[in-house]
């Protein structure tokens, strides 16, 4: 999530082991959908949320982004998780359109049966981020922060070279972006971009 310590309630460690394991001895499972891995991943943001600006966290948006203060960081905490949620709603919804999307056992069956929902998801976060900075604006006073919180949710999604983000699950599916699908992406992007008049 961000590299604030995350501490697990009680909870979530048995959602997680549950994850994991089944009832009555049966051998647990060793897949699960990157939909439900996802979903388990994001579900502590809201939680997260309302905790405090860690002095480590704020050290390193401090450090890591012009014009982004010490006073600045509990903004950048709200903004920051604001979007993660927004981000975390769209999968959401993804989610709910299909009772059988989280029921794959195999990663083939999850790169096949829910192929569509991974276009969906990629796209819409991708038209989510962008939009973003189509709506930032250089002369706000909170420019800095704002741009600090999107670029930290888009490591978190998208990765940022050194690190791979959320999207690199996909990987362990062998998931096929091709390129018809690059120019879906790429159209739908420009077509948001025409939108706004940029």
């Amino acid at each position: 999530m961000t590299e604030e310590n995350v501490t697990l309630t009680e909870q979530d460690e048995a959602d997680i082991h549950r994850l994991y394991t089944e009832p009555d001895g049966v051998e647990p499972p060793t897949f699960h959908p990157v939909l439900q891995v996802w979903h388990e991943v994001l579900k502590v943001a809201e939680r997260e949320s309302e905790t405090g600006v860690s002095p480590q966290w704020a050290s390193k948006m401090v450090g890591s982004y012009a014009g982004v203060t010490f006073p600045d960081c509990l903004e950048l905490h709200d903004r920051f998780f604001a979007k993660l949620i927004q981000l975390r709603d769209i999968l959401a919804r993804e989610i709910a359109n299909d009772d059988d999307c989280l029921t794959y056992t195999t990663p083939e069956e999850d790169a096949l049966e829910n192929a569509l929902h991974y276009k969906n998801l990629l796209m819409l976060w991708q038209m989510a981020v962008l939009q973003w900075e189509l709506d930032w604006d250089c002369a706000d006073p909170m420019a800095a922060v704002e741009l600090a919180a999107i670029s930290e949710v888009h490591k978190i999604f998208f990765g940022n070279g050194a690190q791979p983000g959320m999207t690199a699950y996909l990987d362990n599916i062998r998931f096929e972006f091709n390129d018809d699908d690059q120019a879906d992406l790429a159209s739908a992007l420009e077509g948001l971009k025409a939108g706004t008049g940029e």
